[in-house]
């Protein structure tokens, strides 16, 4: 008898510990939340706000959102840096931020920052060059910019088992100033030729795959025939999830082939435009599993004097 329990004993000890172990997976999150924001400018009349109320004032009623999810992605719609040399605009177009920017996203929640937009040039190359430095030296990471044309590379986040790609592309010429492959430049695309993003989409490992988009009309609400031509490309070629900024104005969003693609998330942080809607805007998150899409919640917003207020329409 008592060597029958002593059995028992020795059995029950691995049997316990698969089932614990097996408790215990189970109980791991097996799934992430995104957030993205659209156009984030913080330079002319934002800067001011910045200077009268401090840096971390234009985040202050959602950054417990972005410090809760697993990963914020926003399009910052200026360069970083103190570079004096200009692209050839008109001056009220040329955006440029102070360096206590990035440090104010970091603390924000942001993790990743779109570069590929048509401000991210407004201080050419250097201008590029000192963003990424500042960037990096807080901690954030960027996606649709890099040292040169041909060295472009997508961002990659892995949490919970999960594995997400992140690409893109502005599809606004550059303004301004003479196109240098071998220079600090933006990822372009173009209506002409697709091949690019087909072979870009191919090469990303990921579990979930998203494109954004730098594209569209200013001030219209509703897609353009580019952009749901890009859009539906990307899909086609094997993205899961596209979204886009540009238009300063939230547009509908549309499902194509079983997938969701966001035209544009308006404005984020921008100081006041004349046109309606400029001052609405939204969060987007979604929740991701390596099965895909499991979740999606808009949360809206506006903007007043330079900072995101939730609660409003």
């Amino acid at each position: 008898m008592l060597r029958h329990r002593r059995f028992y004993l020795l059995l029950s000890v691995p049997v316990a510990l698969m089932i614990g172990a097996l408790v215990w997976f189970r109980s791991q999150p097996d799934e992430i939340t995104i957030s993205f924001v659209g156009d984030i400018m913080l330079s002319r009349g934002v800067q001011r706000y910045l200077e009268e109320f401090g840096y971390d004032y234009p985040y202050e009623d959602v950054r417990d959102l972005f410090l809760q999810d697993d990963l914020t992605v926003g399009n910052l719609e200026c360069p970083i840096t103190d570079y004096e040399n200009a692209a050839n605009k008109a001056k009220r177009f040329l955006f440029k931020a102070d360096a206590e920017n990035a440090s104010a996203l970091k603390r924000a929640g942001f993790d990743c920052l779109n570069l590929a937009n048509n401000h991210t040039m407004d201080y050419t190359s250097p201008g590029l060059f000192d963003t990424i430095t500042h960037l990096e030296a807080n901690g954030l990471d960027y996606v649709g910019a890099s040292e040169n044309a041909a060295s472009k590379r997508p961002y990659i986040f892995e949490k919970n088992g999960i594995r997400v790609g992140l690409l893109a592309y502005s599809a606004l010429p550059p303004e301004g100033y003479f196109f240098n492959a071998d220079k600090p430049t933006v990822q372009y695309i173009s209506t002409l030729d697709f091949s690019g993003l087909e072979e870009d989409i191919a090469s990303v490992d990921c579990d979930f795959l998203i494109v954004y988009f730098h594209w569209g009309i200013e001030f219209q609400r509703y897609k353009s025939e580019m952009q749901e031509l890009i859009a539906k490309k990307a899909v086609d070629f094997g993205a899961d999830f596209v979204v886009g900024a540009h238009p300063h104005v939230l547009q509908e969003p549309e499902v194509y082939e079983g997938r969701y693609i966001y035209y544009s998330l308006g404005n984020f942080i921008f100081d006041k435009q004349i046109p309606p809607g400029t001052d609405e805007t939204m969060i987007l998150q979604i929740t991701v599993g390596r099965d895909g899409l499991r979740d999606m919640r808009e949360i809206p917003a506006v903007i007043r004097k330079g900072k995101v207020v939730r609660g409003m329409e």
